[in-house]
């Protein structure tokens, strides 16, 4: 059966909730967004896979000079049961000095439920423009 309008939302809210702890390098909170194994993938490199590295990520970009907000529109999400696949747009904007675009992309992502929540198994980015300087 495909996924529910309350499915929708809360995948919905996942992404919510990964872009705001990002943005307020709030690691653990971050992390939580993905499966005990979950995995980033940039540009077809994978960046960081389980709760430790990702949290590691996200507090090394902490130690830094990263201020950014995040914008993701036009969410697609397909497939049933507890499994989903979810596209969408993303825009990156540096907020150090004034308002500067940093990357366009789009996400492609497995997303499973687990225990009643749905988690990013996968999160991959593809970058369209810009340069995250996540990637090496």
């Amino acid at each position: 059966m495909p996924h529910s309008t309350e499915d929708k939302i809360a995948i919905n809210e996942l992404v919510s909730r990964y872009n705001m702890a990002m943005d307020h390098l709030q690691a653990a909170e971050w992390a939580a967004t993905f499966t005990d194994d979950g995995e980033l993938v940039i540009d077809g490199k994978p960046i960081a896979q389980g709760k430790a590295a990702l949290t590691a990520m996200v507090e090394t970009a902490a130690k830094g000079v990263y201020r950014g907000r995040h914008w993701v529109c036009n969410s697609i999400i397909e497939g049933e049961g507890d499994t989903a696949r979810l596209r969408m747009y993303v825009l990156s904007i540096a907020i150090n000095d004034g308002i500067v675009p940093r990357v366009m992309g789009e996400y492609d992502d497995t997303l499973v439920r687990q225990n009643g929540h749905w988690k990013f198994k996968t999160r991959r980015i593809t970058f369209c423009a810009g340069k995250s300087g996540i990637v090496k």
